[in-house]
C-alpha cells in the first residue's frame, strides 16, 4: 500500500491556514489547491474516558500504568488546565456542539435512562461538520447525548457508523443498563427497568450476550473501523469519537492481569491511621487496572493506524469528561473536590494532543514537545478539530456562534509561555446551573476564578425533588412546584456560598489563610482589598446568566413507557418522531371533536340496529345477546379501526404493543 505523504511544510500550512502563491492558471492553481487540501486533512481521532480524574494516569501518579499514554503525552502537548463540565451530558455535549451548555438548556444535570430529553436538535454537531467536510465519521462507546427518539441517536447526528451503548453507563461485563427508579402514581412500590444496551448500526450487537469487558470491545471495534476504512478508501480521512465506558463504575476489569501484572498491584493505602482523602484504596487498584486496559487498547490503536501508514497523518486528543469519584478510587488530589463539582477537581482533568500530524507539525516549527499551562476548554477541542480539518461552514449566517477558540497555532508554537505568543482564551465560564438546579457554576477571568455553591449536588436536588412529585402525585401547580424546589435547595444548598481564588498563585483552592499573600492561601470573595476583583467577577458572572436559555430540564420522566421489555429487551429510543411514545394507543383521543360528535352518532345507530336486530333474533329462536354484542362489536370495530391501526404501526411495522404501559 503506498504511504500518503504529507509534508512538514504541509502540515504547517494546515496549522497556520497558510496558502501557496499560484504559479499557473487560475483553473490549474484551483485544482491543485484543492488536491493538496485532500491530501493533507488528518485522520482525527478523539479519545474520552469516562471519569478519568487528575492523578489517575501515569504522568501524574507514576503507580498506574499508562505507559502507551504516557510515551504519547511525551511525543505532544500536554495539556494541564484543561476544564470540562462537572459531569457526563454536559461535557458530551459541549465537545460536540462547541457552545457553551448556557446556550441551548443543557446547563442542568446528566441525562437519565427514562428522560425524554436530549441535546437539542437545532445543534449542529461537530460530526455533521466534519462529514460536510469529506470526513468519514464513526462513535464508538458511550453515548449519552439523547435516545428518546431515534433523531438523537447517533445515526441520525452526523455518524456514518456507531458502535455502542445509548446510555450513561451499566455493567462493563454484563451489557445491561439498568434504569432510576420510577413510581407510578397512586402506587407504593418504586420500579426499574432493565436491558440491554449494545447497539451496531441501529441493530442490537450480538456482544450484548457475552461477558468481553466494554473497553476491550470498544478497543476491537476501534481498530476494525480503521481496517475497515482502509479497505473501503485510503485517501478519504476519518473521524473517530472513542469513548469509553470506563473507569465510570461499576468498578471492575475484564481481566484480573491488568491490575496483578501490573504497578496497580503495589497501590496501597497512605501509611498511619488518618485517611480523609475519601478515596477508596481497594478501589483505586481495580480502577488502575481499568486505566491499564484502556492504555492498551489505545497502544493496539496506535499500532493499527502504523501498520496501515496512517499514524504521520492522525491527529489525536486524548481527554476525560469529568473529575474522578473519590469511593471508586480515582485521586484528583492536589485539585480539590471530585466529579459533580466545581472545584478544580471536578472539572479540570488529564488531557494531551498527540498523533503523527502533532509531532509533524511541532518538528517543523521547531518545537520539542512540552507541558501546555494555558486555559482550555472542552468547546476548544470543537474550533480546534474544525481547523485542524479546514472547516468551513456552508452559510455563516446560519451557523451558530462558537464559544470554543482554537488553540492549534499556539500549540504549534509551543504556547503561551514562548515570547510572542497570546493565549488563545482569557475568560471561560465553566458553568452556571438554571435557578432549578440552584444557580451554582463557576467561571474564570485572568488568574481569577468565581465559584458560587462549589458543591451544587446536582443528584441530590434531583432525587429529592423527585420524592417530592411522587408524593403530590406528579400534578401540581407553580406555586406547588416552586415551594417544593425552596424547600430542597435550602435542605440541601443552604445559603448560596460564593469565593474568588487566584488559581494562578492558588490551584488548590485552599482557605487556611496561613500565609503572608491572601491570593495564595485564601478565599478572596469577602476581602476588602479585592472588591474591584469581585465586582468584576460579578460583573462577568451577571452577563453570562442573562445570554443563558432556559433550562430544558423539565423533570419529565416516561418510567414505563420506555422499559426494554417493550422493545425486544433492549434501550432503544421510545418515542417516534412527533415525539409521541411508542407504547402508548389513542383510542378517540385522536379525533377532533367534529369526527368525535360524528362517531357517537353513529354508534348510536349502529346500538339501535343492533338492539332491533337482536329482538328479531329472539323472536326466531336466536341468541338475542349473543347477536346485538357481535353486530354491535362489529359496527364499532369498523368505526375505529382506523385509529387503532395508526397508533399500532408507530414502532414502524413491529409488533411492539403486546404490552403497553
Amino acid at each position: 500500500m503506498a504511504m500518503k505523504l504529507v509534508t512538514a511544510a504541509a502540515m504547517a500550512g494546515v496549522a497556520f491556514g497558510m496558502t501557496a502563491t499560484p504559479q499557473r492558471s487560475d483553473a490549474a492553481a484551483l485544482a491543485s489547491k484543492k488536491s493538496a487540501e485532500a491530501q493533507t486533512q488528518p485522520n482525527i481521532v478523539t479519545v474520552m474516558i469516562d471519569d478519568l480524574g487528575w492523578n489517575d494516569v501515569g504522568w501524574h501518579d507514576e503507580k498506574f500504568a499508562t505507559p502507551t499514554m504516557s510515551s504519547l503525552a511525551e511525543t505532544g502537548v500536554v495539556l494541564e488546565r484543561f476544564y470540562t463540565a462537572p459531569t457526563c451530558t454536559p461535557s458530551r455535549s459541549q465537545f460536540m456542539t462547541g457552545r457553551y451548555n448556557i446556550r441551548n438548556g443543557m446547563q442542568d444535570s446528566v441525562l437519565h435512562s427514562t428522560e425524554p430529553r436530549g441535546v437539542p436538535l437545532n445543534e449542529e454537531f461537530l460530526s455533521t461538520k466534519l462529514q460536510t467536510s469529506g470526513y468519514r465519521t464513526v462513535a464508538i462507546g458511550k453515548w449519552h447525548m439523547g435516545m428518546h427518539q431515534s433523531s438523537y441517536l447517533p445515526l441520525s447526528r452526523g455518524f456514518d457508523r456507531h458502535y455502542g451503548i445509548y446510555t450513561g453507563g451499566g455493567s462493563h461485563t454484563g451489557h445491561f443498563s439498568v434504569s432510576q427508579s420510577f413510581t407510578v402514581r397512586h402506587q407504593a412500590d418504586a420500579q426499574i427497568w432493565q436491558g440491554y444496551n449494545i447497539w451496531e448500526d441501529g441493530v442490537p450487537s450480538e456482544d450484548n450476550y457475552g461477558k468481553t469487558h466494554s473497553t476491550h470491545l470498544y478497543s476491537s471495534k476501534a481498530a476494525e473501523f480503521v481496517d475497515l476504512f482502509e479497505t473501503e478508501d485510503d485517501d478519504t480521512p476519518f473521524f473517530m469519537y472513542l469513548a469509553y465506558q470506563a473507569v465510570h463504575d461499576p468498578i471492575e476489569v475484564g481481566d484480573e492481569k491488568y491490575v496483578s501484572e501490573t504497578t496497580c498491584s503495589s497501590i496501597t493505602s497512605p501509611p498511619g491511621n488518618k485517611d480523609d482523602s475519601g478515596i477508596d484504596w481497594d478501589n483505586r487498584q481495580i480502577l488502575c487496572g481499568m486505566v491499564a486496559e484502556i492504555d492498551d487498547g489505545v497502544k493496539n490503536l496506535v499500532l493499527k493506524l502504523k501498520e496501515l501508514d496512517e499514524w504521520d497523518n492522525t491527529f489525536m486528543l486524548v481527554f476525560s469528561d469529568n473529575g474522578g469519584v473519590g469511593v471508586h478510587g480515582s485521586k484528583n488530589l492536589p485539585l480539590r473536590g471530585e466529579k459533580a463539582d466545581y472545584w478544580e477537581g471536578g472539572v479540570r482533568v488529564p488531557a494531551f494532543v498527540t498523533g503523527g500530524f502533532t509531532e509533524g507539525a511541532l518538528a517543523q516549527a521547531g518545537v520539542s514537545p512540552y507541558s501546555n499551562t494555558d486555559m482550555v476548554h472542552i468547546t476548544d477541542l470543537h474550533t480546534t478539530i474544525l481547523n485542524v480539518a479546514g472547516y468551513k461552514p456552508e452559510s455563516t449566517a446560519e451557523a451558530k456562534p462558537l464559544d470554543g477558540v482554537s488553540h492549534l497555532s499556539q500549540w504549534i508554537a509551543g504556547g503561551s509561555s514562548v515570547d510572542g505568543v497570546e493565549a488563545a482564551r482569557s475568560e471561560m465560564l465553566v458553568n452556571i446551573n438554571s435557578a432549578l438546579f440552584g444557580g451554582s457554576g463557576a467561571i474564570h477571568v485572568g488568574d481569577y476564578k468565581m465559584i458560587v455553591n462549589p458543591e451544587p449536588s446536582e443528584s441530590r436536588i434531583y432525587a429529592k425533588t423527585r420524592k417530592a412529585l411522587v408524593a403530590k402525585q406528579g400534578i401540581l401547580d407553580q406555586e406547588d412546584f416552586q415551594q417544593i424546589l425552596t424547600y430542597v435547595h435550602a435542605e440541601v444548598l443552604g445559603t448560596a456560598t460564593k469565593y474568588i481564588f487566584n488559581i494562578a498563585k492558588n490551584e488548590f483552592e485552599t482557605e487556611d489563610d496561613d500565609c503572608t499573600d491572601a491570593e495564595a492561601c485564601s478565599n478572596l470573595y469577602d476581602n476588602e482589598d479585592f472588591a474591584d476583583v469581585r465586582e468584576m467577577m460579578e460583573e462577568k458572572w451577571g452577563q453570562w446568566k442573562l445570554e443563558a436559555a432556559p433550562s430544558t430540564f423539565m423533570w419529565a420522566d416516561d418510567g414505563p413507557l420506555a422499559d426494554p421489555a417493550l422493545f425486544g429487551g433492549m434501550w432503544d429510543s421510545w418515542r417516534d418522531g412527533d415525539n409521541t411514545p411508542k407504547a402508548q394507543y389513542f383510542g378517540m383521543s385522536v379525533l377532533d371533536a367534529d369526527k368525535f360528535e360524528g362517531m357517537t352518532a353513529m354508534l348510536h345507530h349502529s346500538t339501535d340496529l343492533a338492539v332491533s336486530m337482536g329482538s328479531a333474533m329472539a323472536a326466531t329462536g336466536g341468541s338475542g345477546s349473543f347477536g346485538m354484542m357481535a353486530v354491535a362489536l362489529t359496527v364499532f370495530g369498523a368505526a375505529i379501526g382506523m385509529v387503532s391501526y395508526r397508533a399500532g404501526k408507530r414502532s414502524g411495522g413491529s409488533s411492539t404493543y403486546e404490552s403497553l404501559a
